[in-house]
């Protein structure tokens, strides 16, 4: 690696550090908890690759969110004129029984973990990027877990997951969450 990547890895995971080390409560008077939600749903999908082809060269990226309207909005607001990958941004509100599968990432809050586990279920080995928002480890399992830990918000991976959904979470990522779950590798995090 040159000084120059280097360099360019060091900033992109300061600024990706300190928008998950913020607090709703101690960051700005205008950050809001969905707001600083939406923005962590963001950057991880800016830093996750996806199979070649997916989604498809023409086909914008869809951001799909499960049970929380406020975070749907915020989501909304944040990726609005933006690209992720070369490719505009739709943010789709889905229930329970809709086509979860036609999303490319799924962030699921506010559901009972019942239906949380029958919602990761019927997206497993998809290459879909799971999010969820549980602060029980004990809840069913994504490739991303957000969680709120000494006023922080934090999150976990599941590299197994991600593997299985044949998506490549950034070294970044890894360097910054707070736990990792790979089966592979037990001296990980």
């Amino acid at each position: 690696m040159t000084v120059a990547d280097r360099r360019v890895s060091l900033r992109a995971g300061a600024i990706l550090g300190a928008l998950l080390s913020c607090s709703g409560a101690a960051g700005a008077q205008t950050v809001t908890e969905s707001s600083l939600k939406a923005a962590f749903i963001y950057n991880v999908a800016k830093f996750t690759e996806w199979p070649q082809g997916v989604p498809p060269p023409s086909a914008p990226f869809v951001a799909c969110v499960l049970g929380d309207r406020s975070i749907g909005d915020a989501l909304e607001r944040t990726v609005t004129g933006r690209l992720l990958f070369g490719r505009s941004i739709s943010v789709s509100r889905v229930s329970l029984d809709g086509n979860l599968r036609a999303c490319h990432m799924l962030y699921v809050a506010g559901a009972a973990s019942a239906q949380t586990e029958k919602v990761l279920a019927s997206v497993r080995d998809a290459p879909v990027l799971t999010i969820t928002d549980a602060e029980d480890s004990g809840q069913p399992e994504s490739v991303v877990r957000m969680f709120v830990e000494n006023g922080r918000l934090r999150f976990a991976l599941s590299l197994d997951l991600a593997r299985r959904s044949r998506l490549q979470l950034s070294s970044k990522l890894l360097v910054l969450a707070q736990r990792i779950q790979d089966e592979s590798n037990p001296g990980k995090r």
